[in-house]
């Protein structure tokens, strides 16, 4: 059983007191064939919630666990139900011995139970702001990018999908090094730092780049899974082949693009072009508006609040036409920079100036998909923040 995002945060309620969920991560057997399992908790007043889950080591596909009547009782489910209760396909049963469980796996109607032995290899804690209600919303906010970051990442998915990695060859430019790694099994593959200015954030950052990589091979596991039921559905589902690389690195920020068409089902792929900024000074995700003046923050400014454009930042906007010296859009395709497209531009940093792109629009508008604008650095005075030296002390 599966619960889109929309549905797990209406689960989630009111920021509280930070609480924590526990991981357990076990190694070890169920009949001959080497698992690893993980078991999520959470304490919810006098209840605990729970959830889980577990992948053959031969296979390497995770397979959801829910939580049953018992504290350690598991049922699993056909991945392809999307119903709000799916009939339970096996049943796993386990109780503590000593550092580890052990008990019993049997598949729905079936009269074999087979034998499980499990090693406890991890523990660990994730703090939440979070006030979790369900068991179904505790895999959401262990897999959350920040609360990854701020664990240093997550020993069951480390286990799942870093084991079969194969590195590229290394690229210097900069003073920074990177690499390509490739899931052997899935053919996903990824950037991965080699060096940096600052030795002590290059596992920060890596930690953030490996989720991007975790989320991609998640992707074409599932629709390797659901290939099984739909035969439109072709190897990984396209995620192999999703085309990944540095578009712009200096020793201060990165700025990593993706893009490639990807289908597990349903009426279109998924065509895409993204971006993403990393901040290699502070080992978080770049944010811009920290160095252009992009957005006010006017008093009485909550959090959710909508952020209003500064004046230089209309001013600079109001000079974006296809007709300015900037554009560098497709000039045949006049659909995609009407003033009233509805969607808004991500802006990234090139080796030229600041640039302006579509990156999150509809499928069927995915033909609009890249670079529109690039504003020359010497055009971006007035934007400047003085945090903005840091990042570029050539221009200041």
């Amino acid at each position: 059983m599966r619960l889109c995002l929309a549905a797990l945060l209406s689960l989630l309620a009111l920021p509280a007191a930070a609480q924590a969920i526990h991981q357990d991560v076990y190694e070890g057997t169920i009949g001959k064939s080497p698992v690893v399992l993980e078991v999520l908790s959470y304490r919810d007043g006098n209840t605990t919630l729970r959830s889980g889950q577990y992948f053959y080591s031969k296979y390497r596909t995770p397979i959801a666990l829910q939580a049953g009547t018992a504290p350690l009782t598991f049922t699993e489910s056909d991945p392809a139900c999307y119903e709000e209760t799916c009939p339970a396909t096996a049943t796993l049963k386990l109780i503590a011995a000593g550092e580890g469980l052990k008990g019993t796996w049997q598949a729905a109607r079936k009269p074999a139970r087979i034998a499980v032995a499990l090693r406890r290899v991890s523990a660990r804690d994730y703090p939440t702001t979070l006030n979790v209600k369900t068991a179904s919303a505790l895999a959401m906010v262990v897999s959350d990018e920040e609360v990854l970051v701020a664990a240093g990442g997550n020993p069951f998915l480390q286990k799942l999908y870093d084991g079969d990695l194969v590195d590229g060859p290394e690229t210097r430019v900069n003073g920074v090094g990177y690499r390509m790694v490739t899931h052997k099994s899935t053919g996903v593959s990824f950037i991965r730092m080699t060096q940096m200015a600052d030795p002590a954030m290059l596992k920060t950052i890596n930690a953030r780049l490996d989720i991007r990589r975790h989320a991609n091979q998640s992707g074409a596991l599932e629709c390797a899974e659901l290939r099984k039921e739909n035969d439109q559905i072709e190897g990984f589902g396209g995620y192999e082949d999703i085309d990944v690389k540095v578009g712009y690195v200096t020793p201060a920020l990165m700025f990593v693009e993706q893009s490639g068409s990807t289908y597990c089902g349903g009426a279109h792929p998924n065509n895409f072009w993204s971006l993403a900024g990393y901040d290699l000074r502070t080992g978080g995700n770049l944010d811009m508006n920290r160095l252009l003046k992009l957005y006010d923050t006017p008093a009485g400014w909550k959090e959710g609040d909508e952020l209003p454009e500064t004046a230089q930042y209309k001013a600079l906007e109001a000079k974006l036409t296809p007709k300015s010296p900037w554009f560098v859009g497709a000039a045949d395709m006049p659909d995609c920079v009407v003033e009233d497209l509805g969607y808004g531009y991500t802006l990234s940093f090139n080796a030229k100036g600041l640039v302006f792109s579509l990156t999150d629009v509809p499928h069927v508008m995915s033909a609009c998909l890249g670079e529109y604008y690039v504003v020359p650095y010497a055009e971006l005075k007035t934007l400047w923040r003085p945090e903005a030296k840091a990042y570029f002390p050539a221009l200041f």
